[in-house]
């Protein structure tokens, strides 16, 4: 006789319904989220040589950055990013970093430490709109007012919140409030953070595939930097047009005005422009521009918060815009040698007020990719001083690699 096993009934439909909880679907999400997430490290050593025509010593900093990443999945439209960097140094410190006191050195700025880079929560309110709450990295077009300054070993970063929205698939808004700017400098020292209320808006228009407008305003008001709290409010306009078969010329013009705002010590109105023109055909790329601003003796255009390393010239002489402004003009060729990547650009800096030449200045860059993870760099810098400074020669070896 056959044993007969008893059967509850609508047991049959038990798997269905478990999969269909809502336990479930929350269990389902979290899981997706987890798997979606990334892990990356990141490793950039870098060989800094500074010499100038003054009483320093010549520097030499030999340093490495290691970033750890982590980007979570998406759970009920909510994401998650940290960033975490290390700076160390490798060998002596015989460079001045503006914070273990070495100020007989030359200034390389990459201090030594710890800090949290990026630290930020998202979330996806539909598919058109997104806010993001934390320390996070923001790069407005080309960073000329608002930037990383990712050539730095301890990155820029801001501490706030950032709303973006696109009104359509080619109008796109991006504002910010922010509370806290963690510089270059940090992450200790008394140049680590500027802290006040910093309100940032770009709202880009993509004209067609090939020409954007955007305008842009940035009110700042720092609390320990007044000098530096304005109102800036400008228009970027990018095109490229095609001459014929790999050939093409690329058009970059900008205007801004700023002006004085809250604490600020001295009351002023400077203008700014940028003209860049870029002829290229085949792998061959030649680049010509000239970039504006203004000042009057005692004040002058100032853009606190931009990637400066990327403009007027790698050795960083003008970080801050002498009171009697600064009127760029500047000449530049790519071309690659084999496989190497090479990019050669002239400077020529003059006074706004009088056409004073402050000084001359080439750069030099050639990159080679050893691989998918491996990256070198060479880069050179040569400035020759006429009326600002003093002459400046600036030599970097790195290499980036990434897992």
């Amino acid at each position: 006789m056959k044993a007969r096993h008893a059967t509850l009934p609508g047991l049959a439909l038990l798997p269905a319904l478990l999969v269909s909880s809502p336990i479930c679907a929350e269990a389902a999400n979290l899981s997706k989220a987890i798997n979606d997430s990334t892990v990356n490290l990141h490793f950039r050593y870098r060989l800094e040589h500074v010499e100038q025509d003054n009483a320093l010593k010549d520097a030499l900093a030999s340093t490495l950055r290691s970033r750890l990443t982590l980007a979570t999945g998406k759970a009920y439209g909510f994401s998650g990013l940290l960033e975490v960097d290390n700076v160390s140094v490798l060998g002596g410190e015989t460079f001045n970093s503006t914070v273990h006191g070495n100020s007989h050195y030359s200034v390389v700025a990459d201090p030594k430490g710890t800090d949290i880079n990026q630290a930020a929560l998202k979330y996806q309110l539909s598919a058109d709109t997104s806010f993001t709450l934390g320390r996070q990295r923001i790069n407005h077009l080309n960073q000329r007012f608002l930037g990383g300054v990712g050539w730095r070993q301890n990155e820029q970063t801001f501490d706030g919140y950032r709303l973006q929205h696109a009104f359509t698939p080619t109008i796109k808004l991006d504002l910010a409030r922010l509370h806290n700017v963690n510089r270059v400098f940090g992450p200790k020292g008394p140049a680590a953070n500027q802290r006040g209320e910093f309100t940032t808006g770009l709202l880009s228009w993509q004209l067609s595939p090939t020409q954007q407008l955007a305008a842009y305003g940035y009110d700042l008001d720092f609390n320990d930097w007044a000098v530096r709290s304005s109102l800036t409010y400008g228009l970027d306009y990018q095109g490229k047009w095609a001459l014929g078969e790999q050939q093409s010329l690329s058009l970059q013009l900008a205007a801004a005005r700023q002006q004085d705002r809250h604490d600020a010590p001295l009351s002023y109105q400077h203008h700014y422009h940028r003209l860049q023109l870029s002829w290229q055909q085949h792998s061959l790329q030649v680049i010509a521009g000239t970039e504006r601003l203004a000042g009057d003796g005692s004040s002058a255009f100032q853009t606190p918060l931009a990637t400066l390393h990327a403009f007027q010239g790698f050795a960083d002489l003008f970080l801050v815009t002498p009171n009697d402004g600064l009127r760029d003009q500047w000449l530049g060729l790519r071309h690659p040698a084999g496989p190497v990547q090479l990019a050669l650009n002239y400077h020529r800096y003059r006074s706004d007020t009088d056409g004073r030449r402050y000084g001359s200045e080439w750069n030099l860059t050639a990159s080679y990719r050893f691989s998918a993870q491996l990256q070198g760099l060479l880069k050179l810098a040569d400035y020759q001083a006429s009326s600002l400074a003093v002459d400046n020669r600036k030599v970097w070896l790195m290499l980036s690699y990434s897992i």
